[in-house]
């Protein structure tokens, strides 16, 4: 038999969920309003650059103690596409051997290698993110002036720019690229507000979205709309790829001051100028009254 709830969605973490400034889910109503609507048959899935381990330690307790109940639908894509699992109950730390990765999309073992023996150099502005499977991640230490992290930030950026310059392989970085006598660019630099991630091209937004689509299908559910949620130019790319599938789709920018971008789908923000977590939650706020509206609302109690 095949599901149609009223949407799905598909949600990036940092930001819209998690507060980028604690780096938890701070606001309470974020995961009531998300059980709420599994309760009611509405499948998410968090399409992100954070390993497994931290959606397990940091976005499912709080689903949980909210009171996920079993048969909800969630699905985790971690790091940019290159990961996935199904999360559990029983993933305190992580997926462990429910993890599923592309080998395809690992960064080469000597890249990582290299990025562990200059983090100490860093030491003062960012760690080096070991819970990472397939891709090289450092992130911005808890409570560092921005300006500070941003100008060392730039300068780990370019030890691994010329890192990949002597290993003769292609690298994208922000608007540059060099295929260092190699036939394509194989790797991406990608900088955020608050880490540097390393990965290959290949990953992406609109990975998760291809995985998000298949996992559905696979257990039988074709949602009427897809609304995704983002606080980065980088996260439109899930909703064009589901636009360019064919699938009805409503994008959410809670971050629209850095450039909300024209596309042929509706693209929302949030009231009274809200980002980050706060508009995130008055998304999901919003997109939980959608369904009381089809549904009544002893089912969405939460």
């Amino acid at each position: 038999m095949t599901s149609k709830p009223l949407y799905a969605l598909l949600l990036d973490v940092d930001g819209p969920v998690a507060s980028p400034v604690t780096r938890t889910l701070a606001i309470d109503s974020i995961a009531a309003d998300l059980v709420a609507m599994a309760r009611a048959g509405v499948p998410f899935v968090f399409n992100t650059g954070r390993s497994d381990v931290f959606v397990a330690r940091t976005v499912m307790p709080s689903l949980v103690a909210a009171g996920l109940p079993d048969d909800a639908v969630v699905l985790a894509v971690c790091e940019k596409g290159s990961t996935w699992f199904v999360p559990k109950p029983e993933h305190l730390d992580g997926a462990g051997d429910d993890l599923e990765v592309d080998e395809r999309l690992r960064v080469p073992t000597g890249l990582v290698e290299f990025c562990r023996s200059i983090a100490p150099d860093f030491e003062d502005a960012m760690f080096f993110d070991a819970t990472k499977k397939a891709m090289v991640s450092f992130e911005a230490l808890h409570g560092i002036d921005l300006e500070t992290y941003g100008r060392r930030q730039h300068e780990i950026e370019q030890r691994i720019w010329d890192f990949l310059a002597e290993q003769e392989i292609g690298v994208a970085w922000e608007d540059r690229t060099a295929l260092n006598d190699s036939d394509d660019v194989a790797l991406r630099i990608d900088p955020t507000i608050i880490s540097t991630d390393v990965e290959h091209i290949g990953t992406g937004k609109q990975v998760g979205a291809d995985k998000a689509v298949a996992y559905l299908a696979g257990v039988g559910i074709t949602p009427r709309e897809w609304r995704t949620l983002g606080d980065s130019r980088s996260d439109y790319a899930m909703a064009d790829r589901l636009h360019e599938r064919g699938f009805v789709v409503r994008h959410g920018d809670v971050r629209p001051a850095d450039g909300r971008l024209e596309r042929d789908y509706p693209v929302e923000v949030a009231p009274n100028d809200l980002t980050n977590d706060a508009a995130g939650a008055a998304f999901l706020a919003r997109w939980r009254r959608d369904v009381e509206c089809e549904r009544p609302s002893a089912t969405l109690a939460g």
